[in-house]
Parts: structure tokens; C-alpha cells; sequence
């Protein structure tokens, strides 16, 4: 029989913390898109066109990571209410 050792309210404790992050990780990120969209309608030239690539693949990865993030909080979520269950 397998036997689990966990502090269901930690886990849950957790969730909140990593929701919380993950929130202000979300205003700090638009807060810089609002800035870097602010740089680009101000700037022309071959350097603005390659900071608007890395732009876009900042983009890309920023969204990644917030699914990433996101998937961690339910996660953590649902196994702190599995484990507040046993």
C-alpha cells in the first residue's frame, strides 16, 4: 500500500502564492508592452524593424510562460485539494 506524507494546506498555500505571482507577473508584463508598443510607434529605421522581431518573439515566449504558469497553479491546486480530501 502506498503510504503519502503531505501538508494539504501548504499545497494550498502554494496555489495562492504561485496565483498571486503569476498576477503580477502579468501586470509587470503588460506594463512593459504597453512601454515597448509605446518605443515602436515612435522609432523608424533597420534597428527599430529587428527590435520589432525581438519584440515579437518576446511575445511568443511571454505567452508560453504564462501557460506554463497558469498549468503550475492548477496543478498545484488540484493536488491540494486531492490530498485535503485523503
Amino acid at each position: 500500500m502506498t503510504r503519502y506524507q503531505v501538508d494539504s494546506e501548504a499545497v494550498l498555500a502554494a496555489t495562492t502564492a504561485a496565483k498571486g505571482t503569476i498576477g503580477r507577473i502579468q501586470g509587470e508584463v503588460g506594463a512593459l508592452h504597453g512601454q515597448l508598443t509605446s518605443l515602436q510607434a515612435s522609432w523608424s529605421g533597420p534597428a527599430a524593424t529587428a527590435f520589432q522581431g525581438a519584440v515579437i518573439e518576446w511575445k511568443s515566449l511571454e505567452q508560453r510562460v504564462e501557460e506554463v504558469l497558469a498549468a503550475m497553479g492548477t496543478a498545484l491546486g488540484h493536488a491540494g485539494q486531492q490530498y485535503a480530501e485523503i
